[in-house]
């Protein structure tokens, strides 16, 4: 996981992911915003969620990796990159909804040894009351 070093949600946790280049499949696409993010080298494994998010014109394509190899370290859009296990993932920290969805997911995924294809539009978070 990546602690953010940019807005929006500066110092917030999330996966490595990002917008497109011209010419690149989603599965380059996704790559490359981890080799850039998190410095590490991955072996795309699988498609694993299709998220929309309308409020943002946005729509998320997620696989799941693998690391070709286990280095990794902070790349300039990340603060600090780590390693987290199921148990460690910071729940009050994470910097956008489709990250939570999609780590609940993958959270329940392994706990039940199979791994689908998730869909599904996301809304738009809701401000903490103060």
């Amino acid at each position: 996981m990546c602690r953010r070093a940019i807005e929006p949600r500066l110092g917030l946790w999330t996966f490595p992911a990002g917008f497109m280049e011209m010419g690149e499949s989603t599965e380059e696409a996704a790559a490359r915003e981890t080799l850039e993010e998190a410095k590490a080298d991955v072996q795309i494994m699988s498609l694993y969620a299709v998220y929309s998010l309308r409020h943002v014109d946005q729509v998320y394509v997620i696989y799941r990796g693998a690391l070709r190899q286990r280095e990794f370290g902070a790349g300039e859009e990340s603060l600090e990159v780590q390693l987290v296990s199921l148990d460690n993932i910071p729940w009050d920290e994470l910097a956008f909804p489709v990250i939570r969805e999609a780590l609940t997911r993958y959270v329940h995924d392994c706990e039940q040894k199979s791994f689908g294809v998730h869909f599904g539009s996301i809304a738009p978070m809701t401000p903490k009351p103060t």
